[in-house]
């Protein structure tokens, strides 16, 4: 029996080694946020036998596959995201969470001017907020 994650990784010329399909069963099971540490932490707890170097490596192949988004915190915190739709964050400093905002909940009165050489794709927003 095929792998349920198989198709969706040859479909974007990803080969669905052992490991990277354990690790697409952790991630890909439901829309998350989560840090490669985050994920290196769940694989142990689940007592795979995947390398951090096997980790990394496939999440920068999902990434650049685009079956992934980073979401760089800039304090050196990275968070992967599985949802693909167009959202917006909500970023905790006191608890390092991350939180989807939809894209109706957000409404822009004025963009700066862009360069005419190109073209806006999309607008996202991180708020970050810090407990009281």
């Amino acid at each position: 029996m095929e792998h349920k994650y198989s198709n969706l990784l040859k479909e974007n010329s990803i080969m669905p080694t052992k490991q990277r399909l354990e690790i697409a069963d952790i991630i890909f099971k439901k829309h998350q946020h989560f840090t490669a540490n985050e994920l290196i932490d769940r694989i142990k707890s689940s007592n795979l036998p995947i390398s951090q170097a096997t980790i990394y490596n496939t999440l920068c192949t999902f990434e650049s596959k685009g079956l992934l988004k980073m979401i760089d915190i800039q304090n050196n915190c990275k968070f992967y995201d599985t949802n693909l739709q167009s959202h917006h964050h909500v970023y905790n400093i006191s608890t390092n969470k991350l939180t989807d905002i939809a894209v109706d909940k957000v409404e822009f009165s004025r963009l700066p001017e862009i360069p005419k050489n190109v073209v806006l794709e999309q607008t996202e927003v991180l708020i970050k907020v810090r407990n009281k």
